[in-house]
């Protein structure tokens, strides 16, 4: 049962998105995975609402605050991020998270441990804070990494969240990271399923699929490797037949509301490393920014062309031609 211990109430404002202004939070890593990732840890689906950091499979790993600020909140035990620390940057009207924490820094340390010994028990503890009660400045140890929560492995989870009366908007911390990604990085459409047959590309980037119905319902086996072996999710994915933008799909941010509905945006077959968009849905989702099929649905052409374009934070793209054939 979670229980909340409030000492205030603060009132949050929306933003301006003003680029890299965030230091990583931790030193000398690099990103395990990015933001709005299909996962299936803790009870139900949900995106990954943040990128992790590396901790070089190690616990206890120092965590530096990514700008200057105050602790808005800390939580403890929560299922999904463990204990994790709030960073409010009334500056810019954001608030950084760090999760799967295995300890607190000592100023922090102080008050969890005031708390954990008035609520016994492994629930979920919440402790929000006064303005400016414990300030912090940009790159001050706040906390040391850990497994906590829903961690399947030692690493830290980073967040950048927007604070709006219906709910946060949590956005895709690259756009504000001041972060270099110096590993290779290959775009990669493995393969396209259409009426529940799945279409391989050939060495040109070609597919040549077959569908029924009013329009093609297909859905992309997508990933970005960096590096040798590190998948995350393309930024941007987009279906274009002829000159019409037909579909989009843009992880930029989600509401917070929108977290534990994956569905209407992977197919069944998403993994954790490897992701199946649906290029097709008669919900909205943030991240759905394009859906023109209802133009296009009473096309009659028995064939036509398509391309797939898939774009990452760093400007790359890769784009693969499909040919459309009605059954």
């Amino acid at each position: 049962m979670k229980k909340t211990y409030i000492l205030i109430f603060l009132f949050l404002f929306g933003i301006t998105l003003i680029g890299a202004v965030f230091t990583p939070p931790v030193r000398n890593s690099y990103i395990t995975a990015s933001f709005g990732e299909f996962r299936d840890t803790g009870d139900k689906p949900h995106f990954h609402l943040g990128v992790d950091f590396s901790t070089f499979n190690r616990e206890g790993i120092n965590v530096y605050s990514a700008a200057s600020g105050y602790v808005y909140k800390i939580w403890m035990n929560d299922p999904i991020y463990g204990n994790a620390v709030f960073i409010k940057h009334e500056d810019l009207n954001l608030i950084t998270a760090y999760a799967h924490l295995q300890d607190f820094g000592d100023r922090i340390k102080y008050y969890s441990e005031l708390i954990k010994k008035e609520f016994k028990g492994e629930g979920k503890i919440e402790v929000v804070f006064p303005k400016d009660q414990i300030q912090v400045q940009r790159s001050e140890l706040i906390a040391l990494s850990g497994s906590s929560g829903a961690a399947e492995a030692p690493h830290l989870h980073f967040e950048v969240r927007e604070a709006n009366e219906n709910g946060d908007i949590i956005r895709d911390p690259l756009e504000y990271l001041d972060y270099a990604e110096t590993r290779t990085k290959a775009l990669e459409l493995l393969g396209v399923i259409s009426d529940n047959a799945e279409y391989k590309t050939d060495s040109t980037n070609n597919i040549t699929i077959k569908f029924s119905g009013q329009y093609p319902k297909i859905e992309l086996k997508v990933r970005e490797v960096l590096g040798k072996n590190t998948p995350v999710m393309p930024k941007r994915i987009s279906l274009k037949i002829g000159d019409m933008l037909i579909y989009q799909i843009d992880f930029s941010k989600i509401l917070e509301s929108e977290s534990y509905n994956p569905s209407v945006v992977f197919g069944n077959s998403s993994t954790m490393t490897l992701y199946t968009l649906k290029m097709f849905s008669t919900e909205s989702v943030t991240p759905i920014q394009v859906n023109n099929w209802n133009q296009f649905s009473m096309n009659s052409q028995n064939t036509f062309t398509g391309e797939v374009t898939l774009e990452d934070t760093w400007g790359n793209r890769q784009n693969y031609k499909i040919n459309f054939v009605r059954n």
